[in-house]
């Protein structure tokens, strides 16, 4: 436990020298004071709403993929998805806490564990194919009205090509019961898994499969899913569009979507907490290579990143301090 936090402080002091050494690039202190002070407050508000609004939607992906086992209220997922995305993201063992927190209550409230930790890992795959459509989009439509220069023109249309390719390769393996059988050899070779035969893994891999894909049910529940996975990526996304603007940076829709992918990739870091630092190192990057000044697209990064990571880090200890005093028994989580 003592590692534990020691790693923690050393991480958040390696963040604070990034935050640190990217504020120095873009103009020093002072001048990052004086754009943050100069922010036009009107634009927070409804980018406050669109930051609600993302994990409302996540909360809805939850209660998509809870099936009927055992009924959930809306406001539980909800809350559930602030413990698990908000608070779990800056804890210290992040994001292995927000997953165990997250199940322990889901538990209380009548999910099984392994349908639980199903729940948040399929919740995962499709907000992150969800995210990888999101980018592919954000670089054609770029590439389309953003006028970039040539070189970047031909990257964008090779980037987004790319990504829907690999989405349409992963979307349509992943349906056929080969993949899961070389998942079952894969796994045979563990010594740990020796105790099962080859044949035994392999039917166990693809009965597993066909668990997940009845998880998604008929078209218009895939769908659904598919309309919540996206909202969560583009209601964040407005958040920083609407921080920026704030800071006096008008930027349009398709970059800062694109800027908003590379932070979100750079906050998949190990070790930073919630991507401290290299957030803010990669969002004003993308801002700035594309013409945005760099003192206002880091403005705009720090208001959008204290809305949409520490403010649902704090609804988070709220809302599971919420779900721990609810104390619900089984038949009130059969009755949802």
């Amino acid at each position: 436990m003592t590692k534990l936090k020691v790693r923690y402080l050393l991480a958040l002091l390696v963040a604070g020298l990034l935050v640190y050494a990217v504020v120095v690039a873009s103009g020093g202190m002072r001048d990052a004071i004086r754009q943050l002070r100069g922010a036009s407050p009107g634009w927070l508000v409804p980018a406050l709403a669109l930051e609600a609004a993302a994990y409302a939607a996540a909360g809805w992906l939850l209660g998509l993929l809870r099936g009927d086992t055992a009924p959930l209220r809306w406001g539980t997922t909800v809350r559930v998805a602030l413990v698990m995305w908000g608070l779990g993201s800056l804890l210290p063992a992040s994001p292995t806490e927000g997953i165990a927190l997250s199940v322990s209550e889901l538990g209380r409230r009548g999910v099984a564990r392994q349908r639980a930790i199903t729940m948040l890992f399929v919740a995962g795959w499709c907000q992150f194919w969800a995210l990888v459509l999101t980018a592919a989009v954000a670089s054609a439509v770029v590439d389309a009205v953003g006028h970039p220069d040539p070189d970047d023109a031909n990257r964008l249309l090779v980037v987004a090509a790319v990504l829907v390719v690999v989405t349409a390769i992963v979307v349509t393996l992943v349906r056929r019961p080969v993949i899961s059988k070389l998942v079952a050899d894969a796994m045979w070779l563990l010594p740990r898994r020796r105790k099962m035969t080859r044949d035994e893994m392999r039917a166990a891999g693809i009965g597993e499969q066909a668990r997940l894909i009845a998880l998604f049910g008929r078209p218009r529940h895939r769908a659904a899913i598919s309309v919540a996975s996206t909202a969560w990526w583009i209601a964040d996304a407005g958040g920083l569009w609407l921080a920026l603007h704030a800071a006096h940076a008008h930027v349009d829709f398709g970059l800062v979507i694109l800027a908003y992918v590379a932070g979100t990739i750079a906050s998949w870091v190990p070790l930073l907490p919630g991507g401290l630092g290299a957030v803010e190192i990669a969002v004003p990057a993308v801002l700035h290579h594309f013409g945005v000044p760099l003192s206002a697209a880091l403005a705009g990064t720090l208001l959008w990143r204290g809305l949409s990571l520490f403010l649902p880090a704090a609804a988070g200890a709220l809302a599971y301090g919420s779900l721990r005093a609810a104390r619900p028994d089984a038949t009130r989580a059969s009755r949802g």
